[in-house]
């Protein structure tokens, strides 16, 4: 007995019905793999971490009564909510105790705000070489959050990608 080819359905190529089923297939799985992965994100953006944000100098950045200062000593003032709002390293730093946002103006001074607002979103560069962050104003991007030697919270314009003023660290 002789097998005869067209007794086994053996096709070269597909047909075409069957390719519009598996590419609609397809397509629903990945739309479903990419609404899941979106959802994910949104629920870890809007999560906050408490830390402390540390100058090189060793000046915790206080946000208390007094008002926006650099501390030597640690203070339950020091521990900041951080979250982030953005996929370009934007975030908002909450006072805990005080319950209020850090937001920067045009001119670089650093001031509190009760509501999350488009001067309350910073960016955070991280400085390969020192090892600290840099934050600076999203709004305004020549103005970074510098703690001086003295103590004082202000923005200014980073000329020196090594100075003390505008490096900092986030500890827990």
């Amino acid at each position: 007995m002789k097998n005869s080819l067209s007794s086994t359905r053996t096709f070269l190529y597909t047909p075409p019905l069957w390719n519009i089923r598996m590419v609609l297939l397809l397509t629903l799985f990945l739309v479903y793999e990419l609404s899941s992965t979106i959802e994910a994100k949104s629920h870890t953006l809007s999560t906050y971490m408490n830390r402390t944000v540390v100058s090189k100098a060793g000046r915790y950045l206080t946000i208390g009564k007094q008002g926006i200062t650099g501390e030597y000593s640690y203070s339950p003032y020091a521990k900041l909510a951080i979250r982030t709002v953005g996929f370009n390293s934007e975030i908002t730093i909450k006072a805990v105790k005080m319950d209020k946002y850090l937001a920067m103006d045009s001119t670089g001074k650093a001031y509190l705000v009760v509501n999350e607002t488009k001067e309350a979103v910073l960016t955070i560069k991280f400085r390969i070489i020192t090892g600290f962050f840099s934050i600076r104003s999203k709004s305004y991007p020549s103005k970074y959050l510098a703690i001086s030697g003295t103590g004082s919270v202000s923005g200014g314009t980073n000329t020196k990608s090594d100075d003390t003023l505008f490096a900092l660290l986030f500890t827990t």
